[in-house]
């Protein structure tokens, strides 16, 4: 029976009500995301106190997300609540009067449990193992230092981008002056960290922030594929983007492709923070994750009903999701990746290929999910292959990585290999380009070697001599249609390595 899990997101900026879904395969799928922009940091009087405004703005809201949450079948909620709430001094009334009002009982979390869940979404969504993360709220920034998958230190610094809005900005565009004035303001506030420090780590963005200056840096930049997960940008683009931001009028921002309307008075002070703790840091490289605390929450709740504590290795949770959600018959694939093994080996056994350190992850990785656009259309499996390779965030994988899986996951000719690849000059060299031909062309011939999905060719002997290279099918039973199609399909490989290959039937074994 299929589980869904709310987790309601208390901001000092806005609300988040966000459905999961859980089926008997234990995959996890996020169905529903839905927020309110209430601005309960605006809502703070001068006795640091939420005003009745701001209570009922938060009851009307988590009235609606119940109706709703009830609606879709949800069998658990985790509401929980941040700075606005936890540094207000009524905290204790609030929470009360929401539990009458809505028989929901809010966990306020820690500064140290805010900090963790983002911390912990990074861990089990990305590939990074060590850096630094920020997330900026509504009221408060957090920042966190993790080293090998471990949490090492955190800080929650007590202003967000509507404080630093309200204490930084006058007017709708932010001036020379208040640009300097809060500049100082934040070096100030890093240097009371002691172990704010440069370790040539990157800085992870987290939350309603990071997610806006990435998307309009893509925009900027015409980046072609979808997705802002593990997006990763220099501190050079990062500072450039910031730049562009900071210098807008609202109007300008409000026209702004990738910005929410919602953000165009706050973000100048917002992104500024994450620029400054960048330009601190001294960091490489800027990774949006676009899992944080929500996430954290839920991983924290998924994982705990398996025993674990996270995630011992973020691709291979990726490639198991998939490969259940696409119905891949694991199978066969293992048995594609077995005769691409042959294969590669067998060429630099022969010495008809120099092998490079990154190809056979890559091979088996293309092998377990090849022409998985079948799932949709047999006829044009190598196109939605393609499309849903680079559609997918793929934990775990960085954007060069999880193009290159799709080009050799749906190999189909080197002119369309070139046609994919035009969008990232900067990406693929020609060394690069020759391996991802040859990879694809294998992936190619190994399916084409299973056409009848039987898995009757075993094995393959392969062989040189001067008249070219002989690869030698081992069977469990007749491989006709397999050698007809292998043998239309071999020259991609020919071209690939420029030898030419002769494919025959063991006789032995066909008889």
């Amino acid at each position: 029976m299929d589980k869904k899990l709310a987790v309601i997101d208390i901001g000092s900026n806005s609300i988040r009500n966000v459905i999961f879904e859980i089926n008997e395969d234990g995959q996890y799928f996020e169905r529903l995301n839905v927020k309110e922009v209430a601005r309960l940091s605006s809502h703070i009087d001068d006795a640091n106190e939420l005003t009745e405004q701001g209570i009922s703005t938060l009851i009307e809201t988590l009235q609606h997300f119940s109706e709703l949450n009830d609606y879709h079948g949800v069998t658990e909620t985790i509401p929980v609540a941040t700075a606005a709430i936890r540094n207000a001094n009524n905290s204790d009334t609030i929470l009360e009067k929401v539990e009458q009002e809505t028989g929901i009982s809010i966990r306020l979390l820690s500064d140290y449990e805010e900090a963790y869940y983002g911390y912990s979404a990074i861990i089990n969504s990305t590939y990074i193992e060590d850096g630094y993360s920020v997330d900026i709220g509504g009221g408060s920034m957090e920042v966190t230092y993790f080293q090998n998958r471990e949490l090492v230190f955190y800080h929650s610094f007590p202003f967000g981008a509507v404080t630093l809005t309200k204490d930084f900005m006058k007017d709708d565009t932010m001036s020379k002056d208040e640009r300097k004035d809060l500049v100082s303001f934040l070096k100030k506030s890093f240097k009371e960290i002691d172990w704010l420090e440069p370790h040539g780590v990157p800085l992870v963005g987290v939350g309603g922030t990071a997610r806006n200056l990435v998307r309009v840096e893509q925009t900027m930049s015409n980046f072609p594929l979808e997705g802002i997960h593990q997006y990763t940008i220099s501190a050079d683009q990062l500072e450039e983007v910031v730049d562009e931001l900071v210098g807008m009028s609202s109007k300008q921002l409000g026209r702004l492709d990738g910005l929410s309307k919602d953000r165009v008075d706050i973000i100048a002070p917002a992104v500024t923070a994450i620029g400054e703790l960048a330009r601190y840091l001294k960091v490489p490289e800027f990774t949006m994750s676009n899992n944080g605390l929500r996430e954290g929450l839920f991983y924290e709740n998924y994982l705990h009903a398996h025993d674990e504590v996270r995630f011992a290795d973020v691709k291979e949770e990726s490639f198991r999701h998939f490969e259940k959600q696409y119905d891949v018959d694991q199978e066969r694939h293992q048995h594609l990746i077995h005769l691409a093994r042959e294969i590669y080996t067998g060429l630099i056994e022969i010495k008809a290929i120099k092998p490079k350190p990154f190809e056979p992850g890559l091979l088996e990785g293309a092998c377990r999910l090849a022409y998985v656009g079948e799932y949709i259309d047999h006829n044009n499996k190598s196109d939605h292959t393609f499309h849903l390779i680079t559609t997918n965030d793929f934990k775990g994988m960085n954007n060069e990585d999880r193009l290159a899986l799709a080009l050799v996951t749906s190999f189909k000719s080197r002119r369309l290999l070139e046609q994919h690849i035009e969008a990232f000059p900067k990406w693929f060299d020609s060394k690069l380009l020759k391996s991802l031909e040859l990879l694809g062309a294998i992936v190619k011939l190994v399916d084409a070697l299973d056409l009848t999905e039987r898995q009757v060719v075993t094995d393959i002997d392969i062989t040189s001599s001067k008249d070219g290279l002989t690869f030698t099918l081992q069977t469990n039973g007749s491989a006709r249609f397999e050698l007809q199609r292998s043998t239309r399909h071999k020259k991609h490989l020919e071209r690939a390595i420029d030898q030419s290959i002769d494919i025959q039937v063991d006789e032995e074994e066909d008889e």
